[in-house]
């Protein structure tokens, strides 16, 4: 029992010292001496968190990669390709698939310098470099904020196509029903 409420004590105080760390590299405060002793202090449990969060964002990485490729592959470029085979304008859906690959790109490009810097980070040795280590978590969340930034910006472009898709079915609606689902 007092193990756990050992383990569940450091991680609130990893939370709160990590809680406290600025969001962008323009506002790094010089670090205190009592935050520099409680890194080195909780260093070991706040390893362990940062590992536990690498580990559980590796499978959701590679799930959503997977999910956005399908999206890009399965949906839409068929439905491109099989608009342009029936001779209608796709002009608006290549520029927004273009636009979906390019975010695409770029949020793997985000996920590979987030995943790289979480590595590097849960190989330091925060008892020795505490300040290195404080810097290092500050990069690491703003890096982790990219993804999630790529990520809106995907799921904007999805919107965008959905809403696109929507448009054409009303103004070729007498069209489409001409074409068959071969």
């Amino acid at each position: 029992m007092k193990f756990v409420l050992a383990v569940l004590l450091a991680a609130i105080a990893t939370a709160g010292a990590l809680s406290s760390l600025p969001t962008s590299a323009q506002e790094s405060p010089t670090v205190t001496d009592e935050q520099i002793a409680h890194i080195k202090n909780a260093c070991p449990a706040i390893i362990a968190t940062l590992s536990q969060i690498h580990a559980n964002d590796a499978p959701v990485y590679v799930n959503r990669n997977q999910a956005y490729f399908s999206i890009s592959d399965k949906l839409i470029a068929r439905l491109n390709g099989r608009l342009a085979v029936n001779r209608f304008d796709t002009s608006t859906f290549v520029r927004i698939s273009n636009e979906y690959a390019a975010a695409l790109t770029q949020f793997r490009a985000a996920y590979k310098r987030y995943d790289d810097s979480m590595s590097d980070l849960v190989r330091m040795n925060c008892v020795r470099q505490p300040v290195g280590f404080y810097d290092k978590v500050a990069e690491t969340r703003e890096l982790r904020a990219g993804v999630q930034q790529s990520i809106k910006k995907l799921h904007g472009k999805i919107d965008e196509y959905r809403s696109a898709v929507g448009t054409f079915q009303e103004q070729n609606e007498s069209r489409l029903k001409g074409v068959t689902n071969d």
